[in-house]
């Protein structure tokens, strides 16, 4: 049995020498992307013109050695079960299919049933039925000599080290059944009209393959490059893995330089219950026809619109490469055969200034020198020699890089059923009075009601703390909800920096907030998750109620969760999430991170392989929590579970010290005698 093994990579050294990167482009200063040559650059910063660099070994971590085990856990949430399997070479016969891939499906299934599940939940992780195991050669069978036989086992368990936990979190109850794609499409459509934006089914040829993406995109947005467009083989896979969430992702980057117009009210357009996606895509693929490098089917205002995507010039991009070299990457850009009707929803175009702080298609920003001199530029100033502008790499802090100013702004809020658009607007000597002042003195002014956010978490019956950035997911910063300005300029009104400062890169000055509360399961699930799997919940709360009022400070609550070693040493951390639900949905969205931060470094340690039986489900602590976070307001007081009971600190200064330590929450705040 063995359990350790040889790094493949480096030969058990710790170390290797491999070619620099400097020999793809060759020996030549500007070298193409993707190019590769095999010879190395003479003035190379990095090997000196020789072509090879020594490294640590990065798959063993230069120890020389990697672990050749896998274990794979399946979790019941409703029961608190556990069952675990560790895959070691000489201990299981792999299930390798004709290709020599061992798949998860029949070992998870085996797993489940000794828990009681009845179906996988996939919010939890990452984990898939199809998942690889280990990925045999083709030399491997199982009845070749045992000792020969093992090494190739053992290896190839090695190669999967980077992953050595696989766990599957389920219910007793069936995986609700996967939406059919075309309701799911159709259901993407009403979005789309309810919000205001285009819907766009796109076929693009690349390497030989077909790929189809379903996205959002603003009217009068440019066709995005190569690199913006993933997706699937066939249109039926890509609505299947298309949410509201993946179709809104990279809007505000798509949408840059869509132009602005404010929203009018106008009847629903109506959408069918199901699209016929093999229709739809026979059209799609009908205008791919020729030398078509793409095609598109746009649903604006109650129907599709069809186009081909022609070629419209190159885009060249250069960048530095740590070996000195200047890479150049050339795109070929796209533009719609035709442009659909401009949609009825649009009202007045939005007016805009150039931005002053930058020169668009340059990297030139606005210098540092300029922000300490009035605005004007240091003669002597070493990035720009009194010219005002420097290259920067980042982006424009101004304008992001739209190159615009809009003296408007569009919010369109919406719990995803309902929606409601309003147009922001400063109002010369609108009244904003001072409110308070940040520790620098300078002022910080509160708009009237009308710019406030929050004011529509009533509307739709959530709390101010559950209203985030729609495009984004990201809740809305206190500024946004509380209407508050800190002045930096003192010659422009305060409404008017308000919006310009919100305003920068906003898709078509447009702000699109979701009043929901996060998808997330409840906090005692993670709870039974991690008792299940012998880790330790760890629960960070801050009690803001001394701060109230005081618009330069944090208000409300704050949360952290997360899963950890148990018997580890836990530091102090700074909880930042607004509500208890939001944290949790934040772990369960790193959970496979979290998980893989509790396997030992060292490959000598085995991999966890918890087993757990049926337990009765943990009471939620957050009442409890909440109760000592008004004794110790102001202060971060960490709560940790795990399997033998509870402990509570109270950091101070950024130091945990011990309150109390119990079988459970209940009996350590008894304890205190609060």
């Amino acid at each position: 049995m063995t359990t350790v093994v040889d790094c493949d990579e480096c030969s058990g050294m710790g170390f290797l020498v491999r070619r620099c990167c400097c020999t793809d482009g060759g020996d030549r200063l500007v070298v193409d992307a993707g190019g590769y040559r095999d010879e190395a650059y003479a003035g190379c910063r990095v090997c000196g013109g020789d072509g090879s660099v020594a490294e640590q070994c990065y798959r063993c971590g230069q120890s020389g050695r990697r672990r050749a085990q896998l274990v794979v856990t399946v979790v019941n949430l409703d029961s608190g079960a556990a069952a675990s399997r560790r895959l070691v070479a000489g201990r299981v016969v792999p299930q390798v299919d004709a290709e020599r891939v061992w798949r998860a499906r029949e070992l998870v299934g085996e797993l489940a049933e000794a828990v009681g599940v009845r179906g996988l939940r996939p919010r939890w992780g990452r984990r898939s039925l199809d998942d690889i195991l280990a990925w045999y050669p083709k030399s491997w069978q199982p009845d070749l000599p045992a000792r020969r036989r093992l090494t190739l086992e053992a290896a190839a368990l090695a190669r999967q080290d980077f992953d050595p936990w696989r766990v599957y979190v389920g219910r007793s109850t069936e995986t609700p059944s996967p939406a059919v794609p075309g309701h799911e499409l159709a259901r993407l459509c009403g979005m789309a009209d309810l919000l205001h934006l285009d819907l766009v089914v796109e076929a693009r040829h690349r390497h030989g393959w077909l790929l189809w993406q379903v996205r959002y995109d603003l009217p009068g947005s440019p066709v995005p490059g190569e690199r913006q467009v993933v997706g699937a083989g066939d249109l039926a896979s890509a609505v299947a893995g298309t949410s509201a969430a993946s179709a809104l992702r990279g809007l505000g980057e798509r949408g840059r330089h869509a132009p602005a117009y404010t929203v009018r009210p106008v009847p629903a357009a109506g959408v069918p219950r199901a699209v016929d996606l093999d229709r739809l895509a026979r059209k799609v693929v009908a205008d791919l026809a020729g030398d078509a490098p793409g095609a598109q089917a746009i649903w604006r205002d109650g129907r599709w619109w069809h186009t081909p995507l022609h070629p419209a010039g190159r885009v060249e991009e250069l960048y530095e490469r740590e070996t000195g070299q200047v890479v150049q990457r050339v795109e070929q850009k796209l533009r719609r055969a035709t442009e659909p009707p401009d949609p009825v929803w649009w009202g007045e175009p939005i007016a805009q200034r150039p931005c002053p702080d930058c020169r668009p298609g340059t990297r030139l920003r606005r210098c540092d020198c300029r922000r300490t001199t009035a605005s004007r530029p240091d003669p002597h100033c070493p990035d720009c020699a009194g010219a005002g502008f420097a290259p920067s790499a980042l982006r424009c802090s101004t304008c992001r890089d739209s190159g615009r100013i809009p003296a408007a702004l569009t919010v369109t809020v919406t719990d995803l059923h309902r929606v409601g658009h309003e147009t922001w607007r400063p109002v010369p000597g609108e009244a904003a009075p001072v409110v308070g002042h940040q520790p620098n003195g300078t002022a910080v002014h509160q708009l009237p009601a009308h710019w406030r956010l929050a004011r529509h978490a009533t509307t739709f019956g959530v709390r101010p703390a559950d209203l985030s950035r729609l495009d984004e997911d990201w809740p809305l910063d206190q500024d946004l909800l509380d209407g508050t300005v800190t002045a930096f300029d003192p010659g422009v009104e305060p409404a008017r920096q308000h919006l310009e400062r919100l305003a920068a890169g906003l898709p078509g000055a447009r702000l699109f907030v979701l009043a929901a509360a996060p998808d997330a399961p409840p906090l005692t699930d993670l709870l039974r998750l991690a008792h299940a799997l012998d880790l330790t919940a760890v629960l960070t709360y801050c009690d803001h109620r001394l701060d109230a009022g005081d618009p330069t400070r944090i208000q409300g609550e704050r949360w952290h969760v997360r899963l950890g070693v148990r018997d580890a040493e836990i530091g102090a951390e700074l909880p930042l999430h607004a509500t208890v639900e939001l944290a949790v949905a934040r772990c369960l969205a790193h959970l496979d991170t979290h998980l893989l931060a509790t396997v030992p470094r060292d490959p000598e340690q085995p991999v966890p392989a918890p087993q757990a039986a049926p337990s009765p489900s943990p009471p939620d602590p957050t009442g409890l929590i909440r109760r000592l976070g008004q004794h110790y307001a102001g202060q971060p007081l960490t709560v940790s579970f795990d399997r033998f009971g509870c402990r509570l600190w109270l950091a101070e200064q950024g130091v945990l010290h011990p309150l109390a330590r119990a079988t459970t929450l209940g009996d350590a705040v008894e304890a205190l005698r609060l």
